[in-house]
Order: C-alpha cells, then structure tokens, then sequence
C-alpha cells in the first residue's frame, strides 16, 4: 500500500468522522430546542405578541447555544492541547527537553535565511561530554541520564536567553546556535559554559561525580551552509578532545586553560 493511498483513506476517514459530529451537534442542538421550546409554553403559555414571540426565541435559542457553544469549546480545546503535545514531541529530546537534531536543523536553516537579509553574524558550537561512557559504566545508565539532563538545565541556563538556541545533538553532544555575537563573544559564552560544566557536582541515589566537555566553535556563513559549518565545529570539537579534553576550540585556534 502507497504512502500516498494511506494518506487519501486517512482523510477520508477525517471527513466521515467531522461529518457524523456535525451531525450529532445538529441533533443535540434540535433536541435541546424542542425541550426548551416545550417547558418554555407548558409553564408560559404561548406568546401573546410579537415582541414576547422574539423575546421566546431568543431565550430558548440561547439555551440551546450554550452548552452547544461549550461542547464545542472543550472538543476544540482537546484537539489543540494534543496537537501541541504531539508538536513538542516531534521537536524535542525526551530526555532533555531541548530541541532535536531535526528541529534544530530547521531553526538553523531560518537563521540562514534571515543571514541573508540582515548579514547577522551566527556561531555554532558543538560540545561533547569528556569521557561520559566511564559515567555510564561505573554508576550506570540512569545516573548518567541524570547527568545529561543536569548538563542542558545547566547549559540552558548559562546561555544568553533568546540569542542562544541550545539542541541535544545525540548521545552525550549538544549544540549551540548563537546569533549576533563577534567570534570572540562566541568564544566567550563556550569558555564560561564550559568552567560552569566543570565546576559543578552531579548527584543522584547518594552517587556524585564531576564531569568535563569540550567544544568546537564555527561561524555559520550561508555561502557555506549549515552541514559545512557543523563539520568545521565537529572537527574543532575532536582538536580539543585531542589537545587534552575540557577546553574550546574555535576558528581563530584561540586558546583557553583548561
């Protein structure tokens, strides 16, 4: 069976269903009129006059309105509050509550655009967990869950608010877009990012550890493209692994102490 298929009977599926709602709304609606209509005249008689025979409607019409009115509120609020549930589920990390790789991806690809237009200077920056499989290894998988989700809190919190977007990139890796800064700037929130990452204790079920990272930093240019800019950062990221772990490497080769 074709994609293409699946996705024709899906809608007509769609259809059949909003169409035999409707119809139990216009029901319900009808039913609900002639109940009105009925103890409205048994307790009141039928009205004397035209404006009474108006004021009638009304009264039963919006008898007959409100709780249609509310149905359909609570029907729309449950459709919205699960497409917003299924929304953030197909862009975050489960684990961390960062953006993806896919979403991450697409905002990267934005800033491009904009790039284009306002000539903004953007950085990304990758960050991996210095020796992170011994975490997991010597206290096990969900103490060294605890740690990643430690790391983007402390990260998330770290970072410049709107200026920096923060993704888990896979396993223990994130990644850092940053717009609006010079390279030095770049440079600085990573090395500041870095010490809090270094300098801070992990705990959990009475277990602590200390763990370290280290990063790649590139400019993102839209005459490169993002793939291009990521490889450049990925590649700085493994001179810092090399130059001793728990540093930053950026393009300029600016160097930090660890």
């Amino acid at each position: 069976m074709t994609q293409s298929y699946r996705l024709l009977h899906a809608d007509d599926g769609a259809v059949s269903r909003a169409l035999i709602f409707f119809g139990l709304v216009i029901a319900a609606a009808l039913s609900l009129a002639v109940l009105f209509a009925v103890v409205f005249t048994k307790f009141f008689g039928l009205p004397a006059g035209q404006d009474d025979f108006m004021l009638t409607t009304v009264v039963i019409a919006a008898c007959v309105a409100s709780p249609m009115a509310g149905l359909a509120a609570q029907n729309q609020y449950r459709v919205d509050r699960y497409q917003t549930t299924l929304e953030a589920m197909a862009s975050t990390d489960p684990l961390t509550g960062l953006l993806n790789r896919r979403s991450f991806k697409t905002l990267a690809e934005e800033e491009l655009e904009r790039m284009r237009r306002t000539q903004n200077s953007v950085y990304i920056a990758l960050f991996d967990l210095d020796h992170f499989k011994q975490v997991n290894d010597t206290y096990g998988h969900a103490f060294g869950d605890r740690v990643l989700t430690s790391i983007a809190n402390l990260s998330h919190a770290a970072l410049r608010g709107p200026f920096d977007r923060l993704g888990r990139w896979g396993g223990e890796e994130f990644i850092i877009l940053m717009s609006e800064v010079t390279q030095e700037q770049a440079h600085a929130v990573c090395e500041r990012l870095r010490k809090r990452i270094a300098g801070a204790d992990y705990t959990f079920n009475g277990k602590t550890t200390r763990i370290s990272a280290s990063f790649g930093v590139a400019k993102l240019r839209p005459e490169d493209g993002l793939t291009n800019c990521i490889e450049k950062a990925d590649a700085l990221l493994y001179e810092a692994k090399n130059g001793g772990r728990n540093r930053v490497r950026s393009e300029a080769k600016i160097r930090s102490a660890a």
